[in-house]
């Protein structure tokens, strides 16, 4: 087969799409995984064999047909219960041909469904805000095992990349923790006051805070600022968590 002739620009969006889905393969072994980029690989080429000259465009309806890593990904590493090899799967997927010989429903991963990126984002960013206001309750007890399972279901699930587990590791959770740091900090400052008085009788007072670590303004500007973060990582784990698992459940539901 005749390799097309792409330009630097457009080997370095294949290249980036292959890593993607390479580092999406990790669980895979070496050899399995090189099979599985391999495959995608020759797939593109197949693609835009006979384009004369292979334009941006070509290269982009090429890799969003293909659709997303992750996606291949989740069908290369057998986590749909298919008989067939991880391989395979994965080339089979990413060509868009049926992976499933008989082409029978299949039942999307548990991790793998639209509920975890609900989970994820309520676990890491409203437990933190909230549960320490029932202290009386136990809250503090089970604030750890609620973050504990946020973040396992964040790095377990395929759903996001590295960058967005990371991203959603320590930023949804930010709010929280500057929160209540901020409100012991505030409160260490002890109150000076002194006065005066007149030659008319009356007697001026005056008080400040001396000792504290941060002011209020300060602190709050700071804690707005970390929300703001907070919630734009929360929707974008969201919305990005939703999207792939109704992309994953559609190539379940009709055994691609």
């Amino acid at each position: 087969m005749e390799e097309p002739m792409l330009t630097a620009t457009q080997h370095q969006r294949v290249d980036r799409y292959l890593a993607e889905l390479a580092g999406a393969l990790g669980a895979l072994p070496e050899s399995e995984r090189d099979d599985v980029v391999a495959g995608v690989r020759e797939h593109v080429e197949a693609a835009l064999t006979g384009r004369s000259p292979v334009t941006d465009a070509d290269v982009d309806e090429v890799l969003r047909a293909l659709g997303d890593p992750l996606a291949i990904a989740a069908e290369a590493t057998g986590d749909d219960g298919t008989g067939g090899g991880p391989g395979a799967a994965g080339v089979a997927g990413a060509a868009g041909v049926a992976g499933s010989e008989d082409g029978r429903r299949r039942d999307v991963p548990v991790l793998q469904r639209d509920w975890v990126p609900g989970a994820v984002v309520v676990a890491l960013l409203l437990g933190p805000l909230v549960l320490p206001f029932f202290v009386s309750f136990g809250g503090i007890l089970l604030l750890p095992f609620l973050l504990v399972t946020g973040w396992s279901l964040l790095w377990i699930s395929p759903l996001w990349t590295v960058g967005e587990k990371f991203a959603g590791t320590f930023l949804l959770p930010a709010t929280g923790v500057v929160f209540f740091t901020f409100s012991f900090m505030s409160g260490g400052g002890t109150e000076v006051c002194s006065g005066s008085g007149s030659s008319d009788g009356t007697y001026n007072e005056a008080c400040r805070t001396e000792g504290a670590v941060i002011t209020p303004i300060a602190a709050w500007a700071v804690l707005g600022a970390v929300a703001v973060v907070a919630v734009v990582t929360a929707v974008v784990l969201y919305r990005n968590g939703r999207r792939r698992a109704a992309e994953l459940a559609q190539s379940f539901s009709t055994g691609a």
